[in-house]
């Protein structure tokens, strides 16, 4: 690699490996600490930032999705998921795919097919699981290491290619049911009058 840096060209006449060193010389625009370092973390973030748009949440999401982590332990944790199917037409066969933001790792699973590839996990279902029909969920699970950074929860998931909508802990596909108090029951009225005015029932 080459530049028109002066102090680069005097001390690399025939070029240098891109960040594979820095020079303490404040004269140089293209060695100095301050350039490899910020320049190599600007292009991670670049690169995350555009991955993150591969994964917008469109307008109309066909899926939700639920994540919680049930329980940690020194170097391990058990986790669950839940896909709901927020389309009007069945799924017939999915493949969920999250990225952990520390490093993490699964050691063994149920319920799903899981492969990891770094950071990247997939789940797939099986035969048994492998429809879901409108408004209805499935569930995973997983026992995982933590790793040595913060076990923090997956932000982003993508169920068939496309964004999911990401819902809190516990209450996956709960906000889609409508809650109805609970009925006496018909035989029982003629024999329970106060059943109308009762704080718990009605008719």
């Amino acid at each position: 690699m080459g530049s028109w840096d002066p102090v680069a060209q005097r001390l690399f006449p025939d070029g240098w490996a891109p960040q594979f060193c820095y020079v303490d010389d404040i004269g140089s625009w293209v060695t100095n600490e301050i350039t490899i370092t910020w320049n190599s973390a600007l292009s991670w973030v670049a690169s995350f930032v555009a991955d993150q748009d591969e994964a917008l949440v469109p307008a109309n999401p066909t899926c939700a999705v639920s994540y919680t982590i049930h329980g940690e332990w020194p170097g391990g944790f058990n986790a669950q998921g839940w896909i709901t199917n927020t389309e009007a037409t069945p799924i017939n066969g999915w493949e969920l795919v999250w990225d952990f933001i520390g490093d993490q790792s699964i050691a063994y699973n149920w319920s799903a097919v899981m492969t990891q590839d770094g950071s990247t996990v997939t789940a797939t279902n099986l035969t048994w699981n492998s429809k879901i029909y409108p408004g209805a969920s499935v569930t995973f699970g997983f026992i995982g290491d933590p790793g040595e950074l913060a076990n923090a929860d997956p932000e982003m998931f993508r169920l068939n290619g496309a964004a999911c909508t990401v819902e809190p802990a516990g209450q996956q596909g709960w906000h889609r049911m409508k809650r109805r108090a609970p009925r006496f029951p018909k035989w029982a009225r003629r024999y329970f009058p106060w059943w109308r005015s009762g704080p718990f029932f009605r008719g």
